[in-house]
């Protein structure tokens, strides 16, 4: 019974001391930012759990229940024996930490390979994502616009030649002065009449333009990158003002509707200057997750008391 009861007690001190311990020693050597202590955090622990193991069960045999001594206080009879056969049991002791060595040196290459295949998908994205960040940005040097223009004090007319962004100051221009010279009353078909002219003749431009940028942003949405915030901000960055404008009315329109569901996803337009659109309340036709903490935009929201 007093046997018993040692046992007993010492595997509720393992069980509800010991093990909590160790768990959280080994949580913190796993730790990806404890990386250079980790196999000496758990070898201590292995150590430390088998010889406390070890001593525990010493202990007892020379101060257990009914421990049997000479006038030297030396163990006599079978206990002195146990003891004794005890330290035979360290070849066993030291097996087992060897195995627990090779053990946690497995799970530690098992981890570092999982990182370096993450680290690796991680970087093939990124590059992938930049290759096509720099192909579509290319497409937006390529625009050029040809303008004639009539000069009043030469009498004589000259070729206006616009490229690469300054094409969308252009467009947003063009746009409002379709809108304002539009035959439609209301006013969302008035911005339908306006924009479908400056489709028509610059189609092709826009077109292309409108798909690259899309392709880019579905990339981002359906990767696997740890951060694809991140990389979105990295995307929205090279939207010029203008460029968000004429962005934003082709989102409304029937043939960009689809893009609305990754303006919403990344707030594309988080850094949109409503004082350029045609009528500051055309924000309202969006849904307001697409503007993000754009506050001029959330001001509009609020006054119209769709917030």
């Amino acid at each position: 019974m007093p046997l018993t009861a040692t046992v007993v007690a010492f595997c509720y001190g393992l069980r509800y001391y010991v093990c909590p311990a160790w768990s959280r020693l080994k949580d913190y050597a796993m730790n990806k930012k404890n990386s250079s202590v980790k196999p000496f955090v758990l070898a201590i622990c292995a150590v430390v759990i088998v010889v406390c193991v070890y001593a525990a069960y010493y202990a007892f045999l020379y101060f257990g229940y009914e421990a049997k001594t000479d006038a030297d206080g030396n163990l006599v009879g079978v206990r002195s024996g146990t003891f004794g056969d005890a330290f035979g049991a360290l070849n066993a002791l030291f097996s087992g930490l060897a195995f627990s060595g090779f053990m946690i040196t497995l799970l530690l290459q098992r981890r570092d390979l999982s990182d370096g295949q993450a680290e690796t998908t991680r970087q093939q994205i990124e590059s992938q994502f930049y290759n096509m960040l720099k192909l579509q940005q290319a497409v937006v040097s390529g625009f050029d616009l040809q303008q004639t223009k009539f000069q009043y004090i030469s009498n004589s007319s000259i070729q206006v030649v616009t490229q690469g962004r300054d094409c969308f100051k252009t467009w947003t221009e063009r746009l409002r002065a379709e809108y304002e010279s539009a035959q439609s009353s209301a006013k969302t078909d008035k911005l339908k009449e306006a924009y479908r002219e400056l489709w028509d003749e610059h189609r092709g431009d826009l077109s292309l333009y409108f798909r690259s940028l899309y392709t880019l942003f579905k990339f981002v949405s359906r990767s696997d990158h740890v951060d694809k915030k991140w990389l979105s901000s990295v995307a929205r960055s090279f939207i010029s003002d203008y460029e968000l404008i004429v962005l934003f009315y082709n989102c409304l329109m029937p043939n960009g509707l689809k893009f609305q569901a990754y303006a919403c996803e990344f707030a594309v337009f988080d850094n949109l200057d409503v004082s350029l659109l045609l009528n500051v309340d055309d924000v309202l036709m969006m849904s307001l997750q697409a503007f993000g903490d754009n506050p001029e935009v959330l001001k509009i929201f609020q006054t119209s008391g769709k917030l």
